[in-house]
């Protein structure tokens, strides 16, 4: 059985949204530079969760079958907190960019790895942390990914 998770993050991470980056698994910055936002990275403390396997046909050895399904999350970074940006006039930009991510997710036909993707969920929107511990605005996006395995 070979899992996805890498390639599905790579193909993601390849996803074309204006004025959003979208970084790679190997490529989760430190810290974030409130320039380099908006950003989506994956989540660094909870990535991949709710793993599940379901056998889909009974055999031995490399002849089994099984859905396999997991959790992807990424966090959004909008702006940095305290930085010009009250959470007033960082609103509009950053539930519009979380859309364009959102909705790029759901219509691509480059997202490789996946036999199925769907939101599973979006956090409030408000403080998150970059993985260095700066707050900015922001929020989570949990996507439910199924893979067949042969």
């Amino acid at each position: 059985m070979t899992l996805s998770v890498v390639t599905i993050a790579d193909s993601i991470s390849k996803l074309s949204v204006t004025g959003v980056a979208i970084k790679d698994i190997n490529e989760i910055p430190d810290s974030v530079i409130n320039g380099d936002c908006p950003m989506v990275i994956p989540k660094p403390d909870g990535f991949v969760s709710d793993f599940e396997l379901e056998r889909m046909a009974m055999s031995s050895g490399t002849a089994n079958v099984w859905n396999v399904s997991y959790t992807l999350t990424y966090r959004f970074l909008h702006s940095e907190i305290g930085l010009g940006l009250g959470i007033l006039d960082a609103y509009p930009g950053m539930v519009d960019k979380v859309c364009d991510f959102v909705d790029k997710m759901l219509v691509s036909d480059t997202v490789t790895g996946a036999v199925d993707l769907e939101v599973a969920d979006i956090s409030a929107f408000g403080p998150v942390s970059d993985p260095s511990g700066k707050m900015f605005h922001g929020c989570d996006i949990s996507f439910r990914i199924l893979e067949f395995e042969v």
